[in-house]
């Protein structure tokens, strides 16, 4: 598996796994992403090379997020339901959730980003409200979507 660092401070790069010094030194925001698994889920997935994917293909691509580090704090591992259910968006879902947050999903999105999850889907990922039901990222997704979102603030304030 290859792993690939997404920083705040510096451009994204390949790490040895959890257990590599890069990570305990990175100050959050920061996000862990296996980049070959896009590759393992289908024959079409992207070829990453020797190249070191930027930020915006570690959103836009179907990459594992591993763990993610809040500003100040801890990593914290993404649970396999969180991971699995940002795997399953499309790019323009992603996009749009690092983007905001608190982005609403109507059930049809909610029902790709589960793989056709029931919309009472009872999960610590989602919560939903109001009729028609509308969804918002909860948990550890969204922990990890607001540490996207820092980070591609943070870069759009360098470039």
């Amino acid at each position: 598996m290859t792993f690939v660092l997404l920083t705040a401070g510096g451009h994204p790069r390949f790490v040895d796994g959890t257990d590599d010094p890069n990570l305990a030194e990175a100050a959050g925001p920061a996000v862990l992403i296996a980049v070959d698994s896009a590759a393992d889920d289908s024959d079409s997935g992207p070829d990453i090379g020797t190249e070191v994917p930027s930020l915006n293909a570690g959103i836009d691509a179907p990459y594992r997020p591993l763990a993610y580090r809040e500003s100040g704090a801890d990593w914290s591992d993404i649970d396999f339901e969180a991971a699995d259910h940002w795997v399953q968006m499309g790019p323009e879902l992603r996009r749009r959730l690092v983007e905001d947050h608190l982005a609403t999903l109507t059930v049809g999105e909610f029902k790709v980003a589960t793989n056709n999850g029931s919309a009472s889907i009872i999960t610590n990922n989602w919560v939903y409200s109001g009729s028609p039901r509308t969804y918002r990222a909860a948990g550890r997704l969204r922990e990890l979507i607001t540490v996207l979102g820092e980070l591609t603030r943070k870069a759009d304030q360098r470039a």
